[in-house]
């Protein structure tokens, strides 16, 4: 992205998504190296850039659910004050998952740094998290770790994870068949062979 563009999009947030708004950002942080020097830029506020340019960091498979509404902006805020990408995949994860209210991720957010506790401790305790519970979507017995992994490998991809369970079970049949009907055509190619062997004997 130009620098051009970039200020085109920050004066113009209409309809962008906080990753583009953010991207504008970090091309004019680059060029600028400060948020003061951004803001003289554009019609925006040190505090509404440093906000867009920080969630522009965050992984993006967290930028994807983002972007496409799923974790409010709100929400989006606390996750980016969080130093650890671990950290930040489990509160999204739990975001989305738990429901959490703006609220609760915020005060959450600010026990884990003030105290300087494990987020997972902070989740469980102020929350009340189970982390050992068993969640049943689609009728399997998925505890939260194996969801949790299993979501955070799908949004890199931006897909949801039931869609990226399906698929990969989908690729893991095909190439089970392929390995089937590879398999089939060499036993009949030896069929043939001893069929053809025992035909020039007779």
């Amino acid at each position: 992205m130009d620098r051009e563009t970039a200020i085109e999009q920050l004066n113009n947030p209409q309809d962008r998504k906080p990753s583009e708004l953010g991207e504008a950002v970090e091309c004019l942080y680059q060029e600028c190296g400060n948020y003061k020097a951004v803001a003289e830029e554009v019609r925006l506020p040190l505090s509404r850039l440093s906000q867009l340019h920080r969630i522009f960091l965050l992984p993006e498979g967290i930028r994807w659910q983002i972007d496409e509404g799923r974790i409010r902006f709100t929400h989006a805020r606390q996750i980016s004050r969080l130093e650890d990408e671990d950290d930040q995949w489990l509160l999204a994860f739990c975001i989305m998952t738990k429901r959490l209210r703006g609220k609760d991720t915020k005060e959450t957010v600010d026990v884990a740094i003030q105290k300087d506790r494990p987020l997972r401790d902070v989740l469980q305790t102020l929350i009340g998290i189970r982390f050992e519970q068993v969640d049943e979507p689609l009728l399997l017995p998925f505890s939260f770790e194996d969801r949790f992994k299993i979501s955070r490998a799908a949004w890199s991809k931006r897909m949801n994870w039931a869609d990226f369970c399906l698929h990969a079970i989908e690729k893991l049949t095909r190439i089970d068949i392929e390995k089937i009907a590879s398999e089939l055509k060499r036993l009949a190619s030896l069929i043939d062979s001893e069929s053809d062997e025992a035909d020039d004997t007779a």
